[in-house]
């Protein structure tokens, strides 16, 4: 895991062993593997944002909720792209 780009932190040192270099491997996998929030203002973040399947996008610039909100498509975490965002309607029938 620890080749996985973007890292939102370091992998933790090497020197730290036993149960609290194992409790915070744990906790470096789960705050590594939450979703990355980016905020974009155009009319699609396709071929403007990269990121990892599964990352959310928020449309500053929009005065539309039905294209607020995008989610980056493609299987569990899965290779780093800048194509596929998809927008999450809210509230329509």
């Amino acid at each position: 895991m620890p080749g996985v780009w973007p890292r939102k932190l370091p992998f933790p040192p090497s020197t730290v062993t036993g149960p609290l270099g194992a409790w915070l491997f744990e906790l470096w996998k789960h705050v590594e593997s939450q979703p990355n929030v980016s905020l974009f203002s155009a009319v699609t973040p396709n071929s403007l944002l990269t990121g990892l399947s599964g990352d959310l996008a928020v449309n500053v610039g929009s005065a539309s909720t039905n294209t607020r909100l995008w989610v980056l498509g493609g299987g569990q975490r899965s290779a780093l792209t800048n194509q596929g965002w998809v927008t999450i309607a809210i509230g329509l029938p």
